[in-house]
């Protein structure tokens, strides 16, 4: 049980560090223009 909830824990810290790095690199082309 704990290992389910650790990789579901993992598995939305990637999703939100994934988000992150969208944003970064859109706001790091918008500033290239």
């Amino acid at each position: 049980v704990i290992k389910h909830g650790h990789i579901l824990l993992v598995h939305s810290v990637v999703n939100f560090l994934r988000m992150l790095t969208m944003t970064y690199l859109n706001r790091m082309r918008k500033k290239m223009r």
